[in-house]
């Protein structure tokens, strides 16, 4: 997209430029910004100015889109934006409200369906034609899902890297989420040592098949014929019907649901069975675990035939090998069979063997060993979760080599060699080792037809060998086996981890004690560098040497797994969750590392938005002031306690929640009802709501509108600070710059004040996240077009645009909340500590929000992305106390720079009433952490007397007041624009900052 120039800028005033529509062809509407020229240089650095002009292209937008001064890149518009579509017949567009991107590097891989993978930048041009995996959390299996939106942006100049104890590595942006125990955490607030989930099955590349045809109709036919059915029979005609309304003829590798059928034909290779009637009936049937059964009956059924219901039965056998061992047990067998003559009759026209097997000559059909090798491990999967054996070990620590046996009479004993030969050809292709086929004594039998003999084929139990079968082949349609697969691969890793590990400690030892030979000295100095109950004195004594049965010293080679390792079973216990094979796996580093290029993430069609990635489960703000009548000399000797006990009151940080948990039944009455319902239960006063921006509440929010996603987020978040640029800070009144109007809003110099910034945490980006799919999804239906799919938005008399409406009124009834209950724990703390004087809010405003409004003499609606409203005197919507003022608008600066207390006024009627809702950042959170230290930050600010409180120092770093904008010039813009007029300066005295 074409990016704005300055000549491209038509300068109104010396603080207000504006882009004209014939900018770009699809501007339905001019694009300003309110800067200073430097501002305006600024501005130039990233993608703001190209989402700015992109806003104007919204449906229904009306006069033109607005930036103020603190624009800066966000996702889908800018933020510092404000956006008025008309009423009703306009759009609502969560991106313009708030959200944010969090993404990975470009070579992450992708967990598909169908046990492929593809890198996620490959993603960007089809990713309409997958599906991916993803983590159902209430019932802990994985699940399918849809992309609704792909995301994409740049990134510069660092990214992070973390590697697990079993060497999984993923690479991605500070703020994208990882699961943890603890629920999602952003990578920059985790730390070595935490609990992460993986799924160690990586699978295979996902390839484009080729459009050659594996079965024609004429093939098709020919093999009805042979199967007793006349071509211009009633019969053939209805199998022949039935088949091309499924859509399966012509038959080609790159057909949607040839998958489908791979994974029916592996299995029926193995325990299935497709039975020919003389009465021209078929039946197949699949033998199988209930569960793996229900699996094969949807995919059934996702070809276009009906499947009956599973069925079980009791079974006694009686068998005696060739050693004469008799064999009896009894057990409950289940399994599912399909009369369709059409599906039996295709699958034998592919290749599938039918009637008695160990009776039948058959091989792998040729066409299947020219397909991809995503397709091959489909059919391989299925055959091995029917026959091959289930992953355990032996000894509690190495595993048995994987069997696959396979009997058949005894004139068909070359062809059993060759289909075990062509099992083994296909596992090469793989790059999986087997062992050669073998006679197996003990599997051959007497039955009442004839004498079968049985052969095996073996897979190597080489650690590395089984780690690369388990991973990108397993086991479909057996869930018990793939899971047993999947935590055998993670449990070797981490094995042969552990060994490598223990000989670098040998081979360091070793070469010590040739050139000093003092091992008493350097043992111990081993043992403390590699910190591990794996190296010990014990071990590095045998290391060196150790005596036979003869008393002779010899050398050891490579060390064996150490006796502090835990078992399979041991493992399993302490790591294993769910029912699929996932993973408690620990972060072993966490690494900064220089990225500068393109990151990427994508939405899903699923409430439980994750995905997995490199084996990795990976997935709204305000400010209010509180005055006080205490000033600065009486107040200074208890800033530090003050500063304490705050923090300690209020949780900050991402993740970070209070102890209590609130009821669903809670948290619906909060959201529904905002400040205003917390103050009637008596955590607050009624001067609360009357000074808050809609007092606290917006009538259209409807908690059933928000996800049991979202609201489980915000549980235990209310009262809670948060991360970023989220803050509490205690300031005084520096400067006056109205007193009259300072006199009305009960601020006087050297006053103590607190204000406090944050929002809605989890719950409010829950929300964002959840809509936004709805909204990709309304695009089309819509025939809505724009440039950018982060703009994604819906008619606001649409259903989506209603119940996005509802939720995002209930993610700002929670922000205000949220203020709210921060505010009683503060004013516990002011009592425990000043003992005298209370705290009175001047005013709660919110900064991401979309409302309806009157502008010009239209009803619009008005979107505000990190800005602020600014109401005139005498405006309807703002309390009496301030009729005769206008409203206060508060703007806080960075972190150790001042913050503004300034009033709407007459003149900003021209920006809708909008003001800025801060300075502006000009550095990303990276480069701010690169470039700057956080104890040095810190050591800065107490040399100026302002007392820090963080439980971060990346977090400091962060937030350094050097990567924002210069607080006092984006006012002088407010105040000289017009937008509204100073009243107030504040300066810090004391920071409690979020994570």
């Amino acid at each position: 997209m074409r990016k704005p120039l300055k000549q491209n800028f038509k300068k109104i005033n010396d603080y207000l430029w504006e882009i004209p529509k014939e900018f770009r062809k699809e501007m339905r509407v001019p694009a300003r910004i309110y800067a200073s020229e430097k501002i305006l240089e600024d501005a130039f650095r990233d993608e703001s100015l190209i989402q700015l002009v992109n806003t104007t292209t919204l449906p229904g937008v009306f006069k033109y889109t607005l930036a103020m001064p603190d624009i800066h890149e966000g996702y889908g518009p800018p933020i510092g934006g404000v956006i008025a579509t008309k009423y009703p017949e306009g759009v609502i567009s969560p991106g313009a409200v708030g959200f944010d991107i969090n993404c990975l590097s470009p070579n992450a891989r992708i967990l598909l369906e169908n046990g492929s993978f593809t890198l996620i930048k490959e993603l960007e041009k089809e990713w309409k034609n997958h599906k991916i995996k993803h983590l159902n959390f209430k019932d802990q299996k994985l699940k399918t899902a849809n992309l609704l939106l792909f995301l994409k942006r740049y990134n510069n100049p660092i990214i992070y890297k973390i590697t697990t104890t079993a060497g999984e590595e993923i690479e991605a942006t500070a703020d994208h989420p990882i699961q943890t125990k603890r629920g999602m955490v952003e990578i920059r607030f985790l730390k070595e040592g935490d609990s992460i989930l993986v799924y160690p099955f990586k699978g295979v590349k996902c390839q484009r098949p080729s459009s050659k045809i594996i079965l024609t109709e004429k093939g098709y036919r020919d093999i009805l014929i042979k199967l007793g059915k006349k071509d211009r029979g009633s019969a053939s005609v209805q199998i022949l019907n039935k088949i091309r309304s499924c859509g399966l003829l012509p038959l080609r590798y790159d057909h949607p649901k040839l998958p489908i059928i791979l994974k029916l034909m592996g299995y029926i290779f193995g325990d299935g069975a497709i039975t020919l009637g003389k009465d021209g009936s078929a039946q197949i049937q699949f033998y199988g675990e209930k569960e793996d059964l229900k699996e094969i009956k949807k995919d059934i059924e996702k070809l276009g035939f009906k499947v009956a219901t599973i069925y079980s039965r009791k079974r006694s056998h009686c068998f005696t090998n060739s050693y004469g061992k008799t064999y009896k047990f009894r057990r409950v067998e289940y399994f599912l069979k399909s009369s369709s003559f059409a599906l039996a009759s295709l699958l034998i026209a592919l290749g599938t063997p039918y009637g008695m097997k160990s009776h039948k000559a058959y091989r792998i059909p040729k066409w299947i060993l020219s397909c991809p090798l995503w397709q091959k491990r489909l059919f391989l999967a299925s055959f091995f979760g029917a026959e091959l054996s289930t992953p355990s070990t032996l000894n509690k620590y190495n595993f048995y080599a994987p069997q696959l046996n396979m009997q058949k009479i005894k004139k068909l004993e070359e062809n059993t060699v060759e289909f075990l030969k062509d099992v083994a050809s296909l596992l090469k292709d793989f790059g999986i080792r087997t062992y050669q086929i073998k006679e197996v004594p003990g599997y051959q039998y007497k039955g009442k037809r004839a004498e079968t003999k049985g052969f095996r084929l073996q897979i190597s139990e080489e650690a590395e060998n089984l780690i690369k079968f388990f991973e990108t082949i397993g086991y479909e349609y057996n869930i018990k086996k793939q899971k047993e697969a999947c935590l055998a691969a993670n449990y070797l890793r981490r094995k042969i981890r552990v060994v490598d590990f223990r000989d670098k400690a040998r081979k360091e030892i070793r070469r010590l004690y040739r050139k000093r030979g003092d091992f008493k000295k350097f043992a111990p100095q081993i043992v403390k560098k590699y910190k591990s109950k794996y190296i010990t004195l014990q071990f590095l004594y045998h290391s060196l040497f150790d005596e036979n049965k003869h008393g002779i010293k010899r050398k050891r080679g490579k060390p064996r797994i150490s006796l502090a390792y835990p078992s399979f079973k041991e493992f399993k216990k302490r790591h294993s969750y769910g029912e699929n094979g996932l993973v408690w796996d620990q972060i072993e580093k966490i690494e900064k590392i220089p990225y500068k290029g393109f990151v990427y993430d994508f939405t899903i069609d699923h409430p439980d938005h994750n995905f997995i990635a490199n084996s990795l489960v990976v997935s709204n703000c305000g400010v209010r002031l509180l005055t006080s009548e205490v000033s600065f000399d009486e107040a200074k000797k208890h800033l530090d306690s003050l500063a304490t006990e705050i923090q300690k009151e209020v949780p900050s940080g991402l993740g970070r929640g209070r102890r209590i948990k609130l009821s669903l039944e809670q948290i619906n009455k909060i959201l529904e009802g905002g400040a205003k319902y917390l103050v009637e239960k008596g955590y607050g006063e009624q001067e609360d709501v009357e000074n808050c921006e809609a007092s606290g509440n917006l009538e259209w929010a409807d908690a059933n509108a928000v996800s049991l996603r979202a609201k489980e987020r915000g549980r235990d978040q209310v009262g809670t600070l948060g991360s970023g640029n989220h803050f509490l800070e205690i300031q005084k009144v520096e400067e006056v710059f109205d007193e009259e109007i300072a006199q009305k809003f009960n601020l006087f110099k050297d006053q103590i004040v607190i204000m406090i910034h944050t929002g809605s945490r989890g719950l409010g980006h829950q929300i964002c996240t959840d809509n936004l799919k709805k909204m990709v999804g309304a695009l089309q239906k819509y025939q809505i077009r724009l440039p950018d799919r982060e703009l994604a938005c819906a008619p606001f008399k649409s259903p989506e645009g209603k119940a996005y409406l509802a939720a995002m009124s209930c993610g700002a009834n929670f922000a205000w909340a949220n203020r709210q209950m921060i505010t009683y724990y503060i004013r516990k703390v002011w009592q425990r500590i000043i003992r005298r004087s209370s705290l009175r809010l001047l005013y709660d405003v919110a900064h991401n929000i979309a409302k309806i409004e009157e502008h010009f003499g239209q009803k619009v609606i008005i979107h505000r992305k990190g800005a602020t409203r600014a109401f005139p005197p005498n405006h309807p919507e703002i309390p009496k106390r301030y009729q005769e003022t206008g409203q206060p608008v508060i703007i806080p600066g960075s972190m150790g720079t001042a913050s503004y207390v300034l009033v709407g006024i007459e003149r900003g009627r021209d920006a809708f009433f909008s003001a800025n809702h801060g300075a502006g950042r000009t550095m990303s959170r990276k480069a701010a952490v690169r470039s700057f230290s956080g104890q040095g930050i810190i050591k800065d600010l107490q040399e100026r007397g302002i007392t820090v409180k963080c439980f971060s120092i990346r977090g400091i770093a962060e937030e350094a007041p050097q990567a924002y904008k210069d607080i006092d010039e984006v006012i002088e813009v407010v105040h000289n624009a017009g937008l509204s007029k100073k009243v107030a300066k504040l300066i810090p005295l004391a920071v409690i900052k979020g994570e």
